[in-house]
């Protein structure tokens, strides 16, 4: 009986000092709360959504190395309307720096218009949904300082060069910025994903509706993104419109060469800020 006795005192102490050995601490929760509402009026109702969640978000330094990890908290806040086309919508985004054994520290905080939002890479993209013949409109944020940088009507082109980390990538953006700037030429941007270094103005007779494709060549292959590893950084920036007329800017070690362009008539190429 003594040994049973000591063998389930043993077995017992051990499950306690096993339970104590896994057990987890629990850092500070946060919380965050939807809704959703019906605003009504004599001639039509508003149907409101707002969605607040949250996401960490790991991000790399500009070499590739561990840089910081990130609580972000995402506020979306659309309005659809009875008789009127397309949902209106704004962004709030933060992020809170998270370190060990500290509390959460606001890095940053913006406000855009937009839809839904989503992290890629060192960007958070807010995308603003398109209606009618307004077209969609991307806007891409450093998420490491929640800096503005592009705005496209389409998915950035991506052109990996040498080096290690993301600073290693160049970006391709085009399009036109909100509803009251469809007036404005669309701009051509390229740069990295710390800092827009050349913008350009693309003029010409053409409206916001009538918008091109957007591709880089090397080879005279079209394509949606470039690896040039082991190469210079020389490439072309072409824009393809549905009627086959097609815009041609080349890129000469890593810069836009633009007194090398040859465009149709009607068509220029004016350098922004």
């Amino acid at each position: 009986m003594k040994t049973i006795a000591v063998v389930l005192v043993a077995a017992v102490f051990g499950l306690q000092v096993t339970e104590h050995s896994t057990e987890k601490e629990t850092a500070p929760r946060y919380r965050a709360e939807s809704s959703a509402y019906v605003t009504k009026s004599k001639d039509a109702w508003t149907y409101v959504t707002e969605n607040r969640s949250f996401r960490f978000a790991e991000v790399l330094g500009d070499q590739g190395n561990y840089e910081a990890v990130l609580l972000l908290e995402e506020t979306f806040h659309n309005e659809r309307t009875d008789g009127i086309e397309g949902m209106r919508g704004n962004a709030t985004v933060k992020a809170w720096t998270l370190e060990r054994g500290r509390q959460r520290e606001l890095r940053w905080t913006f406000k855009e218009i937009g839809n839904e939002g989503s992290v890629q890479d060192r960007f958070f993209r807010v995308t603003a949904w398109g209606c009618c013949d307004v077209p969609v409109v991307h806007s891409y944020y450093n998420v490491l300082t929640g800096k503005k940088l592009y705005v496209s009507n389409s998915d950035l082109l991506d052109v990996r060069g040498d080096g290690d980390g993301p600073q290693a990538s160049r970006y391709v953006a085009f399009g036109y910025g909100e509803m009251n700037e469809l007036s404005q030429p669309p701009q051509l941007q390229y740069g990295t994903d710390k800092k827009v270094a050349q913008l350009f103005s693309v003029v010409s007779s053409r409206k916001y509706y009538d918008a091109p494709q957007m591709l880089v060549s090397k080879n005279e292959k079209l394509e949606k993104s470039l690896d040039l590893r082991g190469s210079p950084m020389n490439f072309i920036i072409v824009l393809r419109y549905q009627d086959g007329v097609e815009l041609r800017i080349p890129v000469e070690a890593d810069v836009i060469r633009p007194e090398k362009v040859r465009f149709p008539k009607d068509y220029s190429l004016r350098a922004g800020s």
